[in-house]
């Protein structure tokens, strides 16, 4: 059920930062949905068409993307993605490792057209 709350808060914060660009319409939308965010995209998915009826989402492109469990390793030095479900090094298996990815649903890039200026697009990417 958060997967409703998470997206009503992020078209409030998507509708807020709109607001020197107005007018203008939202074109596509693409999430980086964290494997380990406790999100289930199925559900997710239902929701996003539901909510966006009648509201100025209603005609845009929402896609949405797994993101993998990415961890940095201080004992190796590099950041692997996890294919495992435990928060280890895949290269030399350490426990100690900071989580840099997989468990946030991230706006990754918000595409907008300004209706002022016929085919003027601006991109922006939030990640």
């Amino acid at each position: 059920m958060h997967e409703a709350f998470l997206f009503l808060s992020l078209l409030k914060e998507i509708e807020s930062s709109l607001k020197s660009y107005q007018p203008c319409r939202v074109k596509k939308i693409k999430l980086l949905v964290g494997v380990y965010s406790g999100i289930e995209m199925d559900y997710l998915q239902r929701v996003i068409e539901t909510l966006k009826e009648g509201t100025f989402l209603e005609e845009t492109e929402i896609v949405t993307e797994r993101d993998p469990l990415r961890v940095f390793c201080p004992a190796c030095g590099k950041e692997e993605i996890c294919s495992h479900s435990q928060a280890k090094c895949p290269l030399c298996g350490s426990y100690t490792v900071e989580i840099r990815g997989g468990l946030d649903l991230i706006l990754q890039t918000l595409e907008i057209e300004r209706e002022e200026e016929e085919g003027n697009e601006d991109r922006a990417d939030y990640r």
